[in-house]
């Protein structure tokens, strides 16, 4: 039924982990798919694009934004380029393994999904234990989407979220920040035609000292846009 895989890996300042991650993604099980792989680097400058410049792989697609206009933009960026029948999210800090895949892609085979969330906080898979103020603002969030939305999300801020062609590719998105997340969790969950998995996943979280990107104030973010897309048609 489906024959490739695009991932998806939206880049800024990942110079530590960015080829291992590249690297891990092209040895995942990605039950015999063809894969494609586009990394978009969101003009980093701490010596991440040379390393890019390097890695010269056949199922590689590197593309270099001249301006940095936050984590949707990046997105936006790669998602123009896919061509997979399914298309996954990574992120290049490898919080995320790519030995998850066959996890993710297993409700695609088995279940007719559209849509899966690998979900960081069911305790079911290697956690790694973060401060507790991280925790509650990621309950709170996914609280307040299953309440506006009458969802039964564990975590929506996920990083790996999985999606058929079309269901992405139609869902007309606006954000250029890391607004993205809410947002696109939103129409999803509008759209009651659209089959939504959750499977546990393995997350190795960093610290902002190692390079965590996501700040407290998004918190209020995520919930402005929350409600923003519940009342916006």
């Amino acid at each position: 039924m489906y024959k490739k895989l695009s991932v998806l890996i939206p880049v800024y300042n990942e110079k530590d982990t960015i080829q291992s991650c590249i690297e891990s993604v092209l040895k995942a099980d990605i039950r015999n798919m063809d894969l494609e792989v586009i990394v978009s680097d969101n003009n980093s400058n701490d010596g991440t694009i040379s390393i890019l410049k390097q890695i010269k792989k056949e199922k590689v697609k590197i593309l270099y934004k001249d301006k940095n206009e936050g984590k949707g933009a990046n997105i936006k960026n790669a998602l123009k380029e896919a061509s997979g029948d399914i298309i996954l999210f990574q992120d290049g800090d490898l919080e995320y393994s790519p030995k998850d895949y066959g996890v993710l892609l297993e409700p695609f085979f088995d279940y007719n999904a559209d849509v899966v969330y690998g979900s960081r906080l069911t305790r079911a898979k290697a956690t790694k234990i973060v401060g507790f103020p991280n925790y509650i603002a990621n309950l709170i969030i996914t609280f307040t989407t299953n309440l506006l939305y009458n969802k039964i999300f564990t975590d929506i801020s996920t990083g790996y979220k999985v999606f058929k062609k079309e269901v992405i590719k139609n869902l007309n998105i606006t954000s250029n920040g890391f607004e993205i997340e809410p947002e696109i969790t939103a129409k999803l969950s509008r759209n009651k035609k659209i089959n939504i998995f959750e499977v546990p996943v393995t997350i190795n979280s960093r610290n902002y000292g190692e390079g965590k990107k996501v700040q407290w104030y998004h918190f209020f973010s995520y919930i402005y846009h929350l409600v923003k897309w519940r009342i916006i048609k």
